[in-house]
């Protein structure tokens, strides 16, 4: 028993669903452990400002606990976290009525191997062009990229987070990629579709 809880997966999910449905805070005391951190990633990359990111964050899970009658199954309790949190940086945004400039430096990254100075500096630098990068495209565009690249969603789970067909995912993730190639070509950072 305990074994299944130290390795979560789509299961363990529904489960600490289940558990909030039926009020026992266990369910989202264990949603939280498992989804704070690529939500919060999510939502700094979205909205560049750590501090709205954290407060969008906690407030999915408020939406969590309040909504979790309204789960429906048809999408994975990830993809459903994702849509809200997707939702939720979309009203901040157009509340506040300004592009993101995503200066993301305190958003958490994964920590990275023991690297020599010089090469965690290049590493750096990588991640700061690819920010700015992420910064110039559309709302829409980066959703998808943020969701496919640094969250491994599938285009059809990331379809029904963003309730868009996922020939609208495909589409938006092309324009995405073709936006960020043309940014890097006209610097002097080459692309690579490697680079975070």
């Amino acid at each position: 028993m305990e074994a299944e809880r130290t390795s979560p997966g789509p299961e363990a999910d529904l489960e600490a669903l289940e558990l909030v449905r039926a009020g026992d805070p266990a369910g989202a005391t264990r949603l939280f452990q498992r989804w704070s951190t690529p939500l919060l990633r999510f939502t700094g990359r979205m909205l560049g400002d750590p501090a709205e990111a954290e407060e969008v964050t906690q407030d999915v899970f408020l939406k969590v606990i309040a909504r979790a009658s309204q789960y429906d199954g048809r999408a994975s309790v990830a993809s459903w976290l994702f849509a809200i949190a997707a939702n939720a940086c979309r009203d901040r945004l157009r509340r506040s009525a300004r592009r993101p400039s995503v200066p993301l430096d305190a958003v958490a990254e994964a920590p990275g191997p023991d690297l020599p100075v010089d090469l965690r500096l290049v590493e750096r630098q990588k991640r700061e062009a690819v920010r700015r990068a992420l910064s110039r495209l559309s709302d829409e565009q980066r959703e998808v990229l943020v969701l496919a690249r640094y969250h491994g969603l599938p285009y059809a789970e990331i379809a029904r987070a963003l309730s868009i067909s996922e020939g609208a995912v495909k589409t938006r993730m092309f324009r995405a990629v073709e936006t960020l190639k043309s940014l890097f070509s006209e610097g002097e950072t080459p692309w690579n579709a490697a680079s975070r």
